[in-house]
This record gives C-alpha cells, sequence and structure tokens, in this order.
C-alpha cells in the first residue's frame, strides 16, 4: 500500500496547535502577578484600623449606657454634670463605704502588776493608721478613762525607730501610774510596735514634738527597746 503524504500532516497540525496553546498558557502562567500600589494598600489598611477601633468604642460606649441605665455602673458619690453637683451639695454629706480588710493584731498592756497580751481585729489602712489604732486601744485597755484626753500627734520612722508624738496630757498619764506602771505600759507600746509592724524595734516617744529630759516617772530621754535574750 502507498503511504499518502496528507496522513502526517492532518496529525502534524493538530500537535503544532497543541503545542503553541500550551506555551501561551505556561507564558501566561509566568508573568508576575500585579499588586496593587503601596499607597492604596496603606490607605486600605488603615480604613481596616480605623472601622475595627470606631466600632469598639462604639459598642463600648453602647454597653456602658445600657449597664448605667441598670444602675450596675452607678456611684452615688459621683457626679456628672454641675445640676448633679449641686444636688449633692444641697443633700450634705453622705457616708461613703470603702472596701477594707481587717486585720488581727496582737496588742500588750499592763494589767495588775504584770503584762497581759490580748488580740482584736481592726480595719487595716497604711501603716501609719494601723499604728494609731493599735496604739490607742494599748492605752485604753492600760489605762480606761484616765487615758481619755491622750492624743496621738502624729508618728514616723526613721529604720528602726518608731517617734510617737503625744500632747501634754500623755505626761499626766505616766505620773497617775507611777513608775512601775509607766514603765510597763510603755513596755507594751514597744512590744507591740515591734512583734506587729517590721521593722520597728524601738520606740522614742515625745512630747508636743519635744524630747523630754529626767527620769520622772520613766525616762523618755532615751528610745525604749525590748531587751535581748
Amino acid at each position: 500500500m502507498r503511504r499518502r503524504d496528507d496522513d502526517y500532516d492532518d496529525v502534524f497540525e493538530v500537535h503544532r496547535d497543541a503545542d503553541i496553546s500550551r506555551s501561551r498558557r505556561s507564558r501566561r502562567d509566568r508573568r508576575p502577578e500585579k499588586k496593587a500600589p503601596l499607597a492604596v494598600r496603606l490607605i486600605a489598611w488603615t480604613g481596616v484600623v480605623v472601622f475595627c477601633f470606631a466600632a469598639g468604642y462604639v459598642g463600648t460606649s453602647i454597653a456602658l449606657r445600657m449597664l448605667n441605665r441598670q444602675g450596675i455602673l452607678g456611684r452615688g458619690d459621683v457626679v456628672a454634670g454641675r445640676e448633679d453637683a449641686e444636688r449633692m451639695i444641697d443633700e450634705g454629706p453622705t457616708e461613703i463605704r470603702l472596701s477594707a480588710k481587717k486585720v488581727t493584731f496582737a496588742y500588750y498592756y499592763p494589767s495588775e502588776g504584770v503584762i497581759v497580751s490580748d488580740r482584736a481585729e481592726f480595719l487595716s489602712g497604711i501603716m501609719e493608721d494601723d499604728i494609731r489604732q493599735v496604739v490607742d486601744r494599748v492605752f485604753r485597755s492600760a489605762a480606761g478613762d484616765s487615758a481619755a484626753d491622750v492624743r496621738l500627734l502624729n508618728l514616723f520612722r526613721s529604720g528602726d525607730t518608731l517617734f510617737l508624738n503625744f500632747n501634754s496630757p500623755f505626761l499626766g498619764l505616766l505620773g497617775s501610774l507611777g513608775a512601775q506602771g509607766s514603765a510597763l505600759l510603755i513596755t507594751g507600746v514597744v512590744q507591740t510596735m515591734s512583734e506587729n509592724f517590721s521593722p520597728i524595734v524601738q520606740v522614742r516617744f515625745l512630747v508636743d514634738g519635744k524630747e523630754q529630759q529626767g527620769s520622772s516617772p520613766v525616762d523618755l530621754s532615751v528610745p525604749w527597746r525590748l531587751p535581748k535574750g
């Protein structure tokens, strides 16, 4: 059988067209993807951030308004405008309750010629306020009404030394207790301070901001501390 030339021509044409088509597709696939300009991308991202911020702000504002309407976040001692301020002034002072923790302190005081101990709960604040409360309890337990006029004017600490500044009736109280009673009272105060308020080790007693000289009935010219042992 004689071979015809056109038998191969058709097949060649088909393969050639397929190769050309695949070549064009491969060239298109190799073309790099075009990205948006940097400025456009920055503007788009900025818009997204602004939208998220605005949505969060609006959502939070709506939630707070709803809580205020329900009285969950409202406080009677906080005003939001001039009218509320005038109303609060007209109503007069109100009691403001603050959350505070209670702390138990051991304190020491003289009773029938010896030092005894007891414990009491106090609303704890800063150290200065706690010391005031405990010192007042020591004096009331030791002297009762005789210590009614005694006032702790102020106090401060320097290192391990606590300075207690009393008013002048403090000297009258010591005189009424005598040498032994005064020494026991002073010792009770020192033991209470050193046991509860670290790093206090010794206490200096002042009267009206002045150091006291002499030893009647006890020596207040030097700091008092517990004997080592």
